[in-house]
């Protein structure tokens, strides 16, 4: 997806915003980028990312959220548990995507993704892996990119490496894919909108520095705390 100097750049962006955060900021303080920085506009929008998604969900894209993974060196605490993404989303299933875009190599001694291989994943609730399944790791290279849909059961293990690495995720959904709650903020990335089931926002324009990171801050805990109401949600 990117070339080396792309991913390095970007990589920086978000050394530079975790900085700005404290160092170490949990994953659940560090997402909706897209909507207050311009870069990560630039990096949720590129065109070959646009074009992957395009390939399995069609000609209009709406971007419902941006994540940071961010896992550094020798830290054995940071680790994400096996999970799908459909309880918490919140979202038409058929409807969404999740890239995963590598700003660091990820591999196995670094924590990567590993995914568990599923005949029929569809029908299955979130569970720990038993000793028969199989477990495919997903080792990238900086600047390549993974899909996986909200079937998908999967996690990571801690980075026990001397490297970062670094991932920035984006959840691709589309106007036609009504979502469970009320209309939540999106922004529209590619062709048109005739729904209006998503509240669409404009890209950033980051006048203010400053200004833009306190409102990722809000943006932050205003997904998060959609997110919980959707997994309450899925256990009723």
């Amino acid at each position: 997806m990117l070339s080396a100097d792309e991913a390095s750049a970007y990589r920086a962006q978000c050394d530079a915003l975790e900085a700005q955060l404290g160092g170490k900021p949990r994953t659940v303080e560090v997402r909706q980028m897209h909507l207050h920085f311009q870069w990560a506009w630039r990096l949720a929008t590129h065109e070959r990312v646009l074009d992957a998604a395009e390939d399995l969900l069609g000609p209009n894209l709406l971007i419902w959220a941006t994540e940071l993974f961010a896992k550094h060196p020798r830290d054995n605490v940071v680790s994400i548990g096996w999970h799908r993404d459909g309880p918490y989303m919140g979202l038409a299933p058929e409807r969404t995507v999740t890239a995963w875009i590598a700003l660091t190599e990820s591999r196995q001694a670094n924590g990567c993704m590993q995914v568990v291989r599923e005949a029929s994943r569809q029908e299955k609730r979130n569970r720990q892996p038993a000793a028969s399944d199989v477990i495919d790791e997903v080792s990238l290279a900086a600047g390549e990119m993974s899909l996986h849909d909200v079937f998908v059961l999967h996690g990571s293990g801690p980075n026990l490496s001397a490297e970062k690495r670094v991932g920035f995720a984006i959840r691709f959904t589309t106007p036609e894919g009504r979502p469970h709650a009320e209309r939540p903020p999106a922004i529209l990335a590619r062709g048109s909108d005739r729904y209006g089931y998503f509240r669409l926002l404009q890209p950033p324009r980051e006048d203010n520095p400053e200004a833009a990171l306190a409102q990722m801050r809000g943006s932050a805990r205003a997904h998060l705390d959609a997110t919980l109401e959707n997994l309450q949600r899925a256990r009723r």
